[in-house]
């Protein structure tokens, strides 16, 4: 059996490439390598279009099964090859693209899947959404991502509870932000943290779109594409060909070569600015807009360069890219210090996925600077971690948290459980499969009416859930609680969350179902 894999982001770009769209398919390309490599021989593909089928070819006249595993989205999964082709994807909502937009027939993901005959997810509410707009009958599995095995080292070296004394966790190549450092002070709640944060935010950026960022990397544009003020009056030129015209036949209206030229696709297009892909509908609370090119730093020390900090008493520990809207970082944020107004000893770590971040880090600060004054302590961390860095991270942390919006995996939660990490996090999207009271402090949530997140005219199609801010809260102080007055109950769900994820994402249950999925004789694959 022979596997040719393939994702967007490669190890060589993965640090440059945090937050950029489907960067963490690099991750879960990496954990299912393993698997992989138990059943057959694995070819990592860099360029699809001229590698697959020639390998294909050779596969086939050796007499050998080949299969193309592509680790992308459905609508960025290459067609057309010779090679039979496999979508290995996530997805977060509670229903597929089920039709298309800019003349792209792969935006609608029942062509995609209906071409390749098959599909592998990573979540049950993903097979779900696909079998009710292709048939009960159609194959699609959900196979996790198999974390759990990786961290068997670091399970061995970790108290079953929090840590009693501190760690040191060091960054080769970071910016750490730290409410209890006295540097911080001056952008802490009060009237000058707001006033510097305003005048942070606002800072002048270079005119020169090629300006350099802060770690010295030249930017460079993105490339064009249709803007939504396009695809707008694209769709205003049907609507007034197709409609309003035959309800008011008498209404003036402009020659019919003008009416085509209007309903066609515009020639004039707008370029958004690099990495824009906030597409869903906005939360008012939300940062309204990625960086700008060029971003400078409030201070040099948000420059990248090594640096370190410690961690003690109750640590909660939540990784994202602060530019996804889904992610939800303001409920998270405000939540916490909410909660822990005066507790000292309750830390929240942010840690950052994005390689812009200057932006990030202003909000945020604005974010703290309204809010009253807290003790805890929050420590926005920005900078890839090496192995040795995370698995500090993780011993470090009492809880991993988690408050999207919608989550197609989430492979931050899944790692921090298979740790002992128990959870705060809602129970929706593909949380529910192993999500639930025994290894988490569940937090409330209710259905919202949304767009896919690549759907460009943010039409309003599937559905999303928001987050209950008081259930929140009250997750977080429950969980302090179970640390300090109930170290039992922090043990058995530290236990539980290991056996939960054992079930749900190690080695062993993906080797199984590929092999049952993809019809793998046991004997051949050995």
């Amino acid at each position: 059996m022979k596997f040719l894999v393939y994702s967007q982001i490669t190890a060589a770009q993965i640090a440059a490439s945090l937050g950029l769209p489907e960067y963490s398919y690099y991750f879960v390309l990496r954990d299912f390598l393993p698997v992989l490599r138990q059943l057959g021989d694995v070819h990592v593909i860099e360029h699809p279009e001229v590698e697959v089928d020639p390998l294909y070819d050779a596969a086939c006249a050796a007499g050998e099964r080949c299969l193309f595993l592509s680790f992308s989205p459905p609508q960025k999964t290459p067609l057309g090859l010779r090679c039979p082709t496999l979508p290995v994807f996530a997805w977060e909502f509670s229903s597929i693209p089920n039709e298309h937009w800019l003349d792209e027939l792969s935006q609608d993901w029942r062509y995609v899947l209906q071409k390749c005959g098959q599909g592998i997810s990573h979540s049950g509410l993903t097979v779900q959404a696909v079998k009710a707009e292709l048939g009960e009958d159609f194959p699609v599995i959900s196979i996790p991502s198999p974390v759990w095995d990786k961290y068997q080292s670091l399970r061995e070296q970790t108290s079953a509870l929090p840590l009693q004394q501190s760690i040191r966790i060091r960054v080769r190549s970071g910016v750490v932000l730290d409410t209890h450092d006295v540097a911080l002070e001056p952008y802490m709640p009060g009237p000058d943290a707001v006033a510097k944060a305003v005048a942070a935010a606002r800072a002048p950026k270079p005119a020169d779109s090629q300006a350099e960022n802060p770690t010295g990397t030249p930017i460079t544009p993105a490339a064009p594409r249709q803007s939504r003020l396009q695809i707008s009056r694209r769709y205003m030129g049907e609507w007034y060909l197709r409609v309003l015209r035959e309800l008011l036949p008498g209404l003036p209206g402009p020659a019919p070569a003008q009416l085509a030229a209007l309903a066609a696709p515009a020639t004039v297009e707008l370029v958004f600015e690099a990495d824009d892909q906030r597409l869903e509908p906005l939360n008012q609370v939300e940062p309204s807009s990625l960086p700008k090119s060029g971003v400078k730093p409030l201070t040099p020390e948000w420059v990248l360069s090594e640096c370190s900090f410690e961690l003690s008493g109750v640590v909660f520990t939540a990784l994202f890219n602060p530019y996804d809207g889904r992610k939800n970082w303001v409920d998270m944020l405000t939540a916490f210090c909410a909660a822990f107004k005066d507790t000292a000893d309750a830390t929240l770590v942010l840690k950052l996925g994005h390689h812009e971040y200057q932006s990030a880090l202003n909000d945020m600060l604005m974010c703290m600077a309204r809010m009253p004054k807290f003790k805890c302590r929050v420590v926005l961390l920005q900078g890839f971690l090496d192995k040795a860095e995370f698995d500090s991270l993780i011993s470090a942390s009492a809880f991993v948290v988690n408050a999207s919006h919608g989550e197609g995996q989430c492979l931050p939660l899944m790692e921090f459980l298979s740790c002992g990490k128990p959870a705060i996090a809602p129970r929706h999207s593909a949380m529910c499969d192993y999500i639930d009271e025994e290894v988490a402090f569940v937090v409330d949530s209710w259905l919202d009416a949304t767009a896919w997140s690549h759907d460009p005219r943010l039409a309003y199609r599937t559905l999303r859930h928001q987050i209950d801010w008081s259930s929140l809260v009250e997750a977080y102080r429950a969980a302090y609680r179970c640390v300090q007055d109930d170290p039992s109950r922090y043990a058995k769900m530290s236990a539980a969350a290991i056996e939960r994820m054992r079930g749900h994402c190690s080695q062993a249950v993906a080797t199984q179902k590929l092999r049952h999925f993809l019809s793998i004789d046991e004997a051949v694959s050995q």
